[in-house]
């Protein structure tokens, strides 16, 4: 293949592809992958995500699609919702000074308790965000919620590392 050409198939030669509800389950995926199902957390979509959710989706059937690129950077075929906002990204450094810090929690985050603390609230929903898009997760506890209420904390996880040093680096 020539510098910048990617080649996505249905399935391999030899393999029939599957079709249910009279269209292609290739297809369908595809256009999962482009609706925001392949997105990264800023909402980009790149040919190797499309792949990578359509070969995660088809794992227990036969088909088998292939992938063939000669690409020296991957370039967004569809800018999608990012999962976090940007603004809220870039608020990372505010909340870990560092990206191996531990932002310690207590009941006043969750918003049921009382009395309630409006700005704890925002922070928690700020969180909340960061777990949805595995940027964080609870230190000891499976859930956000029992982080708060048993007084835990919670931590960036490689990925969150990772926008951490984007937003602390201004490049956000």
């Amino acid at each position: 293949l020539r510098e910048g050409i990617s080649v996505l198939t249905a399935s391999r030669a030899g393999q029939a592809a599957v079709e249910i509800h009279g269209g292609g389950l290739f297809t369908e995926l595809v256009k999962g992958a482009l609706n925001g199902g392949a997105s990264d957390v800023l909402g980009k979509v790149t040919i190797a995500s499309v792949y990578a959710y359509v070969d995660q989706a088809l794992g227990s059937w036969d088909q088998r699609p292939l992938f063939k690129s000669h690409l020296s950077k991957l370039i967004s075929l569809r800018n999608c919702r990012p999962s976090v906002p940007l603004e809220t990204l870039r608020l990372l450094p505010r909340y870990f000074a560092t990206p191996n810090d531990e932002f310690k929690l207590d009941p006043s985050y969750e918003p049921d308790a009382e009395p309630a603390h409006a700005e704890h609230e925002e922070i928690f929903g700020d969180l909340q965000k960061f777990r949805a898009a595995r940027l964080l997760v609870p230190v000891g506890e499976e859930h956000m919620y029992f982080a708060a209420i048993n007084r835990k904390s919670c931590r960036l996880t490689p990925l969150g590392q990772f926008y951490w040093r984007l937003a602390n680096e201004r490049r956000l």
